[in-house]
């Protein structure tokens, strides 16, 4: 250890300044440092910050095309006809159903045949809903009509008749008929064939069937639905 005592008191100069010179490189390079870290932090926060905003716009843009997408779903048209009080074409939301599409219409015409609907399906854009008349299609097609994958509406039959038969030996004689011959045909219950019997009673055979209008209760609708089941002859 004398050695190094011998040489510090030889060069005590010298080896200040070499402390010094140390010293001061690494004060330096430790401010630079810093300064580069500093820097690159900032560098790395402002990127972090930019890549953020961006996916917000972008997440914001997505959620706004979402949102329209959804709106524009809710909403679409159907095609009710038949046995309803006001037959069209009809604005209605996803998640409806057939009896959302026959209130809209106006409500069951008198003659509906209602056990033929499935008031519980569901709506689709594009459906067209058909209420039968009694007796109508003695449920040989469907009720209501789905549209196809090519948006063509195309009606599904299961047979080829599409309404009473006009065969005249089917037909009721107005002028032979009993109450229980009247109570066969759709539209006629107990109140409206008594009327019927009592009209004929007082007025006497039938001439023509237009005289059924003259009956309290048969209007020209419900005149155009019975006479396709009646006849005139004795």
């Amino acid at each position: 250890m004398d050695w190094l005592r011998d040489f510090w008191e030889e060069h005590r100069t010298l080896c200040i300044i070499i402390i010094g010179i140390i010293a001061g490189a690494v004060f330096i390079g430790a401010n630079l440092f810093k300064q580069t870290a500093g820097s690159k932090e900032t560098q790395l926060v402002s990127a972090t910050s930019s890549s953020l905003n961006s996916k917000k716009v972008s997440y914001k843009n997505d959620k706004e095309q979402q949102n329209n997408s959804a709106a524009s779903k809710k909403l679409f048209y159907v095609d009710i006809k038949g046995a309803v009080k006001k037959p069209g074409v009809y604005r209605v939301k996803t998640g409806m159903r057939v009896d959302d599409a026959v209130k809209a219409a106006g409500g069951f015409e008198e003659l509906a045949d209602q056990n033929q609907v499935n008031l519980a399906l569901k709506l689709n854009d594009q459906q067209i809903i058909y209420i039968p008349y009694r007796g109508e299609f003695s449920n040989k097609l469907t009720t209501t009509v789905e549209a196809s994958e090519n948006s063509s509406v195309q009606v599904q039959a299961k047979g080829e008749d599409t309404g009473p038969s006009q065969d005249s030996n089917s037909q009721i004689d107005l002028n032979a008929a009993k109450k229980e011959d009247l109570l066969k045909i759709p539209g006629i219950g107990e109140k409206k064939a008594e009327q019927i019997l009592a009209y004929r009673t007082e007025h006497g055979n039938f001439k023509q069937l237009d005289e059924l209008k003259s009956i309290s209760g048969i209007g020209e609708k419900s005149f155009e639905k019975l006479k396709a089941y009646l006849k005139v002859e004795s």
